[in-house]
């Protein structure tokens, strides 16, 4: 009788013992299926004063836009492919098309500047921190490749910044439009020089038929906080790689900036 009471009792704790390990088992595989399942990407195509964009947003922020007027998008999507899973959703990217909305129809340049962006297809480190680093040029200003090229650290990189500009997943929000030559001309621009000229005029830029910045534009330091004139000696003297050109003096100001004492900005 008390072998049979234990053998009984043995396969009670065999069986508990089992099911604690079949349901360690499962939370374990379920974890690791949560860990390689790969994050949605929704995909939607939207139209803008521009022409049609095939935008795709994540729960990070906006991963990729592209004009349509250029190819169809297959590029873009697979890159997007190799990261995330993709799902059509139009809907969903509606509020991409708000933020549009906020800067071509009212002008609220904001609407570029806050929205998040998820650079997860960007595979370069030298690319995200460009990118990133773009991001910080406020609307009504532009820089050069060879500013935004030493703003991360590798001033003999203009090629390569080009080459990033060229590529950059995320226009308009990530603002390639607002890098420029050296020689203060527009230089180019993926969705075409005709519309990068009007996003800088939206901003503030009256660009002439040289495509050259405007006369009456000023030069920001981002190391002093000052803007000067072009023809400045001060800013002449200043590292011009750490320079911004901004569309005028009042733009100069709302980005933190103070006239210069020898030349009077105005």
């Amino acid at each position: 009788m008390n072998r049979e009471r234990t053998t009984e009792n043995l396969n009670r704790i065999d069986d508990a013992a089992i099911d604690a390990m079949i349901a360690d088992a499962k939370a374990r595989s379920a974890n690791a299926f949560r860990m390689i399942r790969r994050p949605e990407a929704r995909v939607g195509v939207i139209r803008s004063p521009i022409g049609e964009l095939l935008v795709a947003d994540s729960d990070r922020g906006l991963v990729g836009l592209h004009f349509l007027w250029i190819s169809n998008g297959d590029e873009m999507i697979a890159k997007m492919r190799r990261r995330f899973e993709l799902v059509e959703n139009e809907p969903a990217t509606k509020k991409i098309a708000s933020e549009l909305d906020r800067y071509f129809k009212r002008g609220d340049a904001s609407a570029l500047d806050d929205q998040k962006v998820d650079l997860s297809i960007v595979e370069s480190e030298f690319q995200r921190r460009a990118l990133m680093r773009l991001r910080a040029v406020p609307s009504g200003s532009v820089i050069t490749y060879q500013g935004l090229a030493a703003a991360v650290g590798h001033p003999n990189s203009q090629r390569a910044i080009g080459t990033t500009m060229a590529t950059n997943p995320i226009p308009l929000f990530v603002p390639c439009h607002r890098v420029i030559r050296s020689d203060g001309t527009v230089g180019n621009y993926g969705g075409g020089v005709d519309r990068k000229l009007m996003l800088l005029e939206r901003e503030g830029f009256r660009v002439g038929p040289d495509l050259k910045m405007p006369s009456d534009a000023v030069l920001g330091h981002r190391g002093t906080h000052i803007f000067c004139r072009p023809d400045c000696r001060a800013a002449q003297r200043a590292d011009q790689m750490r320079m911004l050109i901004f569309a005028d003096a009042k733009r100069a100001e709302h980005a933190g900036l103070r006239p210069c004492k020898l030349c009077h900005p105005a």
